[in-house]
């Protein structure tokens, strides 16, 4: 299970299709396939092709002691020093604003509690697909709205997070919210993109509450250390640019990675796109997934792609990147 100079869990992440099958199923942290079911640990997007069906973190270089449990509305698998955990909350058939706020605040809310209980007080990195994520108008987008909801939890006392993770959310295939997180007992070191404001500093235009993550982080998961990249679009500053023009929206967003990466450089060292160990596409029209994945390979030769059909948290933003790098 962990280092021998350490002490400490050694974690790996693979391409599902890549992770070694000769593991037993005790070692595995996570297994997250890439498809719209009700099993709280996948990735509920319709897949557009690419290179990797899903994701394994896997407990590398020795015995693991990986157990499963159930606490506060999460599943999670935990290792003494890591946790990956996964919660769905279906708001119901009638969208409301109220609804998804509340949702918002109970999965941090519980999250919280989880770490508690866990022991283990960090967020390392997180996930949410929240479905019809642009629906409804001003103040009401249920967007801003579950941002409302987590800076809520945020504010409540009693909670340990000390800095904000890296996060990605866009829009989900399933009714209701999903969330992954990935716990541990280390702070991030959080990494911001001097192109862009940082995201909880937005302007009042983009709602009563600022959205709350990091734009990158270095983990340390266990024994590794990581740099894990959120949602990244074509924003510079705090405006969404090429409007309509998804190839030229694709360039953007990669230079976006690339800004943070030299950011990062200060904790990492020089660093380069194709260091990257892979990368995920979040397409908002399915027709457009071609285009972008030879984009993407034409500046990050070599790096796995997974393509994955999921609106974006901006009606005029037509793809995302998220993207990681094992230091």
């Amino acid at each position: 299970m962990s280092n021998a100079s350490t002490g400490r869990s050694a974690v790996r992440w693979y391409a599902e299709a890549s992770a070694p099958t000769n593991r037993p199923v005790e070692t595995i942290l996570a297994q997250v396939p890439h498809r719209p079911v009700a099993d709280v640990f996948t990735c509920p997007l319709e897949r557009l092709g690419g290179d990797f069906e899903g994701e394994i973190w896997q407990i590398d270089g020795g015995a693991a002691d990986v157990v499963s449990g159930q606490a506060h509305g999460w599943h999670y698998r935990r290792v003494d020093d890591l946790a990956f955990a996964a919660l769905h909350i279906d708001d119901g058939p009638t969208l409301t604003p109220a609804g998804i706020q509340q949702a918002a605040r109970d999965a941090y809310t519980s999250l919280f509690a989880l770490q508690t209980e866990l022991q283990l007080p960090e967020v390392q990195r997180i996930w949410h697909w929240l479905s019809s994520v642009t629906v409804d108008s001003g103040d009401d987008q249920r967007y801003k709205r579950f941002c409302r909801g987590r800076a809520e939890a945020l504010d409540s006392p009693g909670h340990s997070l000390s800095v904000l993770p890296p996060a990605t959310l866009v829009s989900g295939a399933r009714r209701g919210v999903r969330l992954h997180a990935l716990l541990g007992d280390q702070p991030v070191q959080p990494v911001e993109n001097p192109r862009q404001i940082s995201a909880y500093r937005y302007p009042r235009d983009y709602g009563e509450r600022a959205p709350a993550f990091a734009r990158a982080g270095v983990a340390t998961l266990g024994a590794s250390r990581y740099l894990l990249i959120s949602g990244t679009a074509s924003i510079v500053g705090h405006a969404s640019q090429h409007l309509g023009d998804v190839q030229a929206q694709a360039d953007e967003a990669m230079n976006n990675l690339v800004a943070v990466i030299e950011a990062a450089a200060p904790l990492i060292g020089p660093r380069r796109l194709i260091d990257l160990e892979c990368i995920k596409a979040y397409v908002r029209e399915p027709a457009d997934a071609e285009l972008i994945r030879a984009r993407v390979a034409a500046r990050l030769p070599g790096v796995p792609i997974a393509l994955l059909h999921a609106p974006l948290c901006r009606d005029d933003l037509l793809v995302e990147f998220e993207a990681q790098m094992r230091l």
